[in-house]
């Protein structure tokens, strides 16, 4: 399986909204009170505001001219409060693979190039949100190297 990773481009619009849209419906089946079902995930705004930047990047994962795997990123920094140390670190907003190629090591090439791009941003550190139900990818998360570093709690008021 010859696969590459390069920059989204804007014709992999509709091919990248799809694979996000399958986890976007997990999420959805899961936690039907924080996630809407929609058609198009990534809004073309939000999707274009990554192209041609350099501290915001779309690389997508092709086999045979298909994508079938994304990640999303931009660097951040941490707010400007007294308590926190000042740093700059990469963010990971999304990283899907297409369903019929998970488990073949797309995800964990993506990851890897995740984190090279924020190393040559001199980030501090690479970091993402991740739902509690979604144990795979916790595991996944967790096989890589990745640590849990603070947990939101909530209690439901309307019930």
């Amino acid at each position: 399986m010859d696969m590459k990773i390069r920059k989204a481009r804007a014709e992999d619009y509709e091919a990248v909204n799809a694979i996000i849209r399958m986890g976007q419906e997990e999420h959805a089946d899961a936690l039907p009170d924080r996630f809407a079902r929609l058609d198009h995930v990534v809004a073309m705004g939000w999707y274009r505001s990554f192209s041609d930047q350099i501290n915001k990047v779309i690389l997508v994962a092709e086999i045979q001219e298909s994508v079938v795997g994304v990640a999303m990123l931009e660097m951040k920094k941490s707010p400007a409060f007294e308590a926190l140390v000042n740093r700059s670190y990469a963010y990971l907003n999304e990283l899907a693979v297409a369903s019929d190629f998970q488990r073949k090591g797309i995800g964990t090439k993506l990851y890897e190039a995740s984190k090279e791009w924020a190393e040559e941003r001199k980030a501090s550190s690479l970091e993402l949100n991740v739902w509690e139900f979604n144990e795979r990818a916790v595991a996944f998360y967790h096989s890589l190297g990745m640590n849990t570093i603070n947990r939101t709690m909530n209690v439901n008021l309307n019930e």
